[in-house]
């Protein structure tokens, strides 16, 4: 797990503090940046089931109460809690590769659709119908009677942004050389490049600064 004084923060407080940066503006945008720097190869923040947890719990997907029977039942299922993290990094990654997709206006493969129609496939086999305030309504699915319930609200939320035509033009990729996060743009003139401008944003600057300084453009042979 990174350190705190690492990474930037967001997202609610959790008896852990804040172990995450949740600024892409969307859940399961959050959920892509997880793993940082991917230009260089990538920083991995979620290590193991315990530490998707702590994401859950920041993300306010699950709630500390929650947080905590998860624990429990991944101490008492180590196997399955593994086989979950393993499923949680795929998923992440076709997130990305989605957006990077839609970004680039390119076409995901059978593969990353099967994935896509499996998913959606599993969040059909846990809906249910109830009846509340004189309408039917969608029963939400509870975070933790299972190890993988979590994981099914992260994956729905995803589909739920990738298929809103609404949402499709605010969709971002930094264009910080070392970042690649996604976000959603919510800037008034929809002009946002950088993730963060206090971090991105001003290394950016820094770096054009240094190079004007220096005689050459950024990008140029040294």
């Amino acid at each position: 797990m990174a350190k705190t004084t690492a990474i930037r923060f967001g997202g609610q407080a959790t008896s852990t503090g804040y172990l995450f940066e949740l600024s892409g503006g969307a859940l399961p945008l959050d959920f892509a940046n997880t793993l940082d720097e991917r230009p260089r190869g990538g920083v991995e923040r979620l290590t193991d089931y315990r530490s998707l947890i702590q994401w859950y719990e920041q993300a306010d997907v699950v709630t500390s109460e929650q947080a905590l029977r998860l624990f429990n039942l991944a101490s008492s299922q180590p196997d399955v809690a593994s086989k979950v993290h393993i499923e949680a990094l795929t998923l992440r990654e076709l997130i990305f590769a989605t957006v990077e997709a839609m970004q680039g206006s390119s076409a995901l493969d059978n593969g990353q659709m099967a994935q896509w129609n499996d998913w959606l496939n599993r969040i059909q086999a846990r809906r249910r119908l109830t009846f509340g305030q004189g309408k039917l309504e969608w029963q939400a699915i509870d975070p933790c009677d299972r190890l993988d319930s979590a994981l099914l609200i992260v994956a729905e939320a995803a589909m739920d942004l990738l298929l809103d035509p609404d949402q499709h033009s605010k969709l971002r990729m930094c264009a910080a050389a070392n970042c690649d996060w996604v976000f959603l743009d919510k800037s008034r003139r929809q002009n946002k490049v950088w993730c963060d401008m206090t971090v991105c944003g001003n290394r950016a600057k820094a770096a054009r600064h240094y190079h004007r300084k220096a005689g050459k453009e950024p990008g140029d042979a040294a």
